[in-house]
């Protein structure tokens, strides 16, 4: 199974794309920003062809992965140093060098989109009000119908963490994308990652962790919290994204909404200065997309006032660090409140996000994720219904990068322009 979170580069099979590094394209103005966009786009795709050979080798076929890996590195440097010297081959590359759509415009012509769109909307706007009227309650008068029960990944010493916020000493390449060693990047995950507390019922409440048993599969005795670095682009600035993600065996009901398989992705945006920026929130389908500015962002107020999806903006954040609160069932965020004590909950195994790509089983490894980053299994009756806002099976869990946020108009949620698009900041002094 090919990695479906970055996307192949038509006549450059040496080379992989996300959006990010897609959105320099047009830009490039000097030698060394073009040679170190090309380095990170072979560093992509190393990044996606070592779960890919770690899957195959387990499929049966006669293949070593570590030397063709080994093999795979040489030959890829050897094409990258010679397209360097190819100024043709270099301006088509910045040309065809895209992400494609995870919108599907054939869908939205077929399902009448500008008639349907209006009545998602309404719904879009139903739950955004009963969201808003639940961050309205004080947190201790909020519903608890089980046992809230805490888990958080065990904290770095304080005195580890001490250096992190001299940005100062933040170096950054020729594109202005931040390098930090990978113990430093380590910390700044420890710092800023959330303490989930979850009003639990039963197993589908419990954080657990993705297995492989003959097909995606779920194991509720580990809990495990992945996390993965990204960036975005805010006006001059590359800005660091701190993603941490966690996984439910299912989302249990009677509804449309309801099926196998769940999950919640917590995001972190740092300034400049190392410091939170921007908190916001998916599910691991896409949906239910929400947002926690600090006091350094407002909302725009020239967002588009139709055919535009509203952005949720259910409070501001508070001073971390930070306890996220989830209902049960459902698992929607209720509220965004400061750590005041010291209990630590269960404690969370830490692993990287790469991890569930090549999931170890009894005949090999193989990608939690399937054809189009969707996970098996997890699909929900919703997509009968929601089809025609173009979204492939809306509901259905899937691989980060591609996510789809909104049914109404278009926005992905690794999207670089993504926080421009929506917030400025707010005036100094």
């Amino acid at each position: 199974m090919r990695h479906q979170g970055l996307a192949r580069i038509s006549g450059f099979p040496y080379l992989r794309i996300n959006r990010f590094l897609a959105s320099f394209g047009p830009e490039l103005d000097s030698p060394a920003q073009i040679n170190t966009w090309l380095q990170q786009l072979a560093r992509l795709d190393a990044q996606a062809r070592r779960p890919e050979l770690s899957n195959l080798a387990g499929s049966g076929r006669a293949i070593m992965a570590a030397p063709l890996n080994a093999r795979l590195d040489e030959c890829r440097t050897r094409l990258v140093a010679d397209l360097l010297h190819q100024p043709g081959q270099l301006r088509h590359l910045r040309k065809v060098a895209s992400v494609p759509d995870d919108y599907r415009i054939a869908w939205r012509v077929a399902g009448l989109y500008p008639l349907s769109a209006p009545l998602v909307l309404q719904g879009v706007r139903r739950w955004h009000d009963e969201a808003r009227n639940t961050f309205g309650q004080p947190l201790d008068q909020l519903a608890v119908t089980g046992q809230l029960t805490r888990w958080s990944a065990l904290p770095a010493p304080e005195e580890a963490l001490a250096h992190i916020d001299s940005a100062h000493t933040l170096t950054r390449d020729a594109l202005g994308i931040p390098r930090l060693a990978p113990e430093r990047l380590a910390q700044l995950f420890a710092r800023y990652a959330p303490v989930w507390e979850i009003d639990v019922v039963d197993a589908n409440d419990v954080i657990g962790t993705p297995v492989w048993d003959g097909g995606p599969g779920f194991d509720t005795t580990t809990a495990t919290q992945y996390q993965l670095p990204s960036y975005t682009r805010f006006g001059d600035e590359v800005l660091l994204q701190l993603n941490y993600v966690i996984w439910f065996k299912a989302r249990p009901g009677e509804d449309i909404y309801a099926g196998r398989f769940d999950g919640l992705t917590w995001r972190v945006t740092l300034g400049s200065d190392l410091q939170p920026l921007l908190y916001d929130s998916i599910h691991n389908c896409g949906c239910y997309h929400s947002f926690f500015p600090t006091a350094s962002l407002q909302l725009r107020t020239d967002l588009p006032e139709t055919g535009f999806e509203p952005p949720l903006v259910p409070q501001t954040a508070p001073p971390g660090p930070l306890v996220v609160r989830l209902e049960h069932q459902r698992h929607f965020i209720q509220r965004v409140y400061p750590r005041e004590d010291a209990d630590p909950g269960h404690p969370l195994v830490v692993s990287d996000y790469a991890s569930l790509l090549a999931l170890p089983g009894a005949k090999g490894h193989h990608s939690f994720f399937g054809n189009h980053g969707l996970v098996a299994g997890s699909e929900r009756p919703e997509r009968f219904i929601l089809w025609p806002m173009g979204i492939r099976s809306p509901g259905a869990m899937r691989q980060w990068g591609r996510h789809a946020v909104a049914f109404v108009g278009r926005r992905h949620f690794d999207d670089p322009d993504l926080i421009p698009s929506l917030f400025k900041r707010v005036p100094g002094p």
